[in-house]
Order: C-alpha cells, then sequence, then structure tokens
C-alpha cells in the first residue's frame, strides 16, 4: 500500500468580513477580504472512522461527522498546526478542509473546487468561517464579493505579493460564534463598502488601513498596541480575534519578532503564500 499524502492548508486572516445569507449553506457565507500566509496545517489520514486529531487531541467532531455525512465517505485525519483553534488563523477551516481534501483523494485521487464545498459547508452550519474556505483553496491577497466556497462564490485572489509579515497570537481565546453575535449591522455596513473600494482597487497599504479601522471597531487593541510600542519599519497592522498581522520593513523584522517575543507574545515572521491548498506526495518532503 502506498503511503498516505500529506494535505497542506495555508492560514488565513481576515481583515474585513460582512456575513451573507444565502437560499442554502453554499450560497451562505460572508464577503470580505483577507491574507492567506505561508504558515500551514499539515495532515495525513491515519485511519477509520471519521474524526479530526489537532496536535495528538481530537476537535471539531461536529464539523467532521457533517462532512463525512455530505461525502458519503469516513476517514480519520491527524494534523499538525503551530497555532491553535479560536485564535483568527482560519485553523477550525483548515482542519474541516483538511477532512474533505483527504476524502476526495481517497474517492477520486485528485481535488477540485467541489471537494472545498462539503468544508465550507460545515463552517458556515457550526458558524466558525464564513469565508475562510475561499481564501485557503486559493492562496494570496483574497477579496470575495459573492459568498460560497470555490465555484459558488466570487473572488479574486491577487498573487506575487511579497510582503514581510510578523504575525502572533495575542492571549485569551474567541471563538468565531461568540465573535459574531456581537458584531452589529453599522460595522458590517463598513465592512461591505470597504470590500467593493478593495475590489475596485486591490492595494494592501489601502486593506491595512481599511482592515485596521473596522477590526478597531470590534476588538480590543490594547494589548497589541504595548506590544508594537518601539517597533521600528511598521508598516501597517491589524487585529482579527487574538490574530495580531503586522506588516514590517524587510530589516527590521527579526527586531519585530524579538520585541514581540520580550512581551511574551508567540511570533512567526512570513509572508504571503500563493499556493492554496495543496497535496504533496510521500517522496516529497513537505513544507513545516
Amino acid at each position: 500500500m502506498n503511503p498516505s499524502p500529506v494535505v497542506k492548508v495555508p492560514l488565513h486572516v481576515s481583515g474585513l468580513w460582512a456575513p451573507v445569507l444565502g437560499g442554502d449553506l453554499l450560497h451562505t457565507g460572508s464577503i470580505g477580504a483577507g491574507l492567506v500566509l505561508d504558515i500551514w496545517v499539515t495532515s495525513k489520514a491515519v485511519g477509520g472512522g471519521c474524526w479530526i486529531e489537532l496536535n495528538g487531541r481530537r476537535v471539531l467532531q461536529e464539523h467532521a461527522s457533517r462532512i463525512c455525512g455530505l461525502e458519503g465517505s469516513s476517514i480519520g485525519v491527524s494534523a499538525v498546526s503551530p497555532i491553535d483553534l479560536g485564535k483568527g488563523f482560519a485553523v477550525s477551516s483548515a482542519l474541516s478542509l483538511s477532512l474533505s481534501t483527504h476524502i476526495s483523494l481517497g474517492k477520486k485521487g485528485f481535488i477540485s473546487e467541489e471537494s472545498t464545498w462539503s468544508a465550507h459547508t460545515a463552517e458556515v452550519e457550526f458558524k466558525t468561517g464564513l469565508g475562510d474556505v475561499m481564501a485557503q483553496f486559493h492562496g494570496g491577497f483574497v477579496i470575495r464579493v459573492e459568498p460560497g466556497p470555490p465555484g459558488v462564490g466570487v473572488a479574486r485572489s491577487i498573487k506575487g505579493l511579497k510582503p514581510t509579515l510578523v504575525v502572533a497570537e495575542l492571549p485569551g481565546v474567541e471563538p468565531t460564534p461568540l465573535m459574531l453575535s456581537r458584531v452589529k449591522s453599522p460595522e458590517y455596513e463598513f465592512a461591505r463598502e470597504a470590500v467593493l473600494k478593495l475590489w475596485d482597487n486591490p492595494d494592501l497599504a489601502l486593506f491595512f488601513r481599511l482592515a485596521r479601522e473596522f477590526t478597531m471597531k470590534l476588538f480590543d487593541y490594547t494589548r497589541a498596541v504595548e506590544s508594537l510600542k518601539g517597533a521600528r519599519g511598521l508598516i501597517g497592522f491589524y487585529v482579527k480575534k487574538r490574530a495580531l498581522v503586522a506588516w514590517v520593513e524587510d530589516e527590521w523584522a527579526e527586531d519585530l519578532v524579538a520585541l514581540l517575543e520580550s512581551n511574551k507574545l508567540n511570533p512567526f515572521k512570513t509572508t504571503l503564500s500563493d499556493e492554496g491548498v495543496s497535496v504533496v506526495h510521500p517522496a516529497q518532503s513537505p513544507q513545516a
């Protein structure tokens, strides 16, 4: 028997989002914009049943059951991520995509837009990620103007951008359903207008400015501002839940990593990934 392939899903941090209710779950989700990072969840299919394991513990059983039910196939998936659930890095959707992708590989031998649909459905149904599946499938700087997974929603993926980013986990956890429950209509109206501006002008500096203006209405920036005090070469930053995303001049990136570590955060130097969901076969070495 051939060894199981490794599925890689990049993490994603939204900066703008507004929920959209459609006629069914495939046409429900959000419009928005976000950054697909060169930080990965890697996974293998390791057994029967229907489950997802993250860093050695079982998680998201409702998601797994829903995906297996929609696909008519069951598999167990063991995943590794450098960042945990509930921080704002779309780890939940990465895990849902990992499971649906492994099932598609087992059934068809390849992945497609349709192989993401069950993952999107589970994410929307349990309100853990309304637009992440679309972004993580494509990679890049992603602007979404119609809800839904790949092949249903409408999005633009801008690739070839390689800003130097330093991201970090801020203390605490905020589940997405709780975050969604407290955001009000005026904030979402701002996000809708901002997304349309970016669709016409997909500029990264504009995105950072709009994302910060939007998320400052939703999240406490105190710890982020304190942690970035004295940072040199900082171009822009925003906070999504407990995720801090900072764009910095490359020559100052290591200094920023050290500064955030001194503030007891867990930073990662990264950039945007032009690659979305992908499969690494056993002869190759998966990227961490």
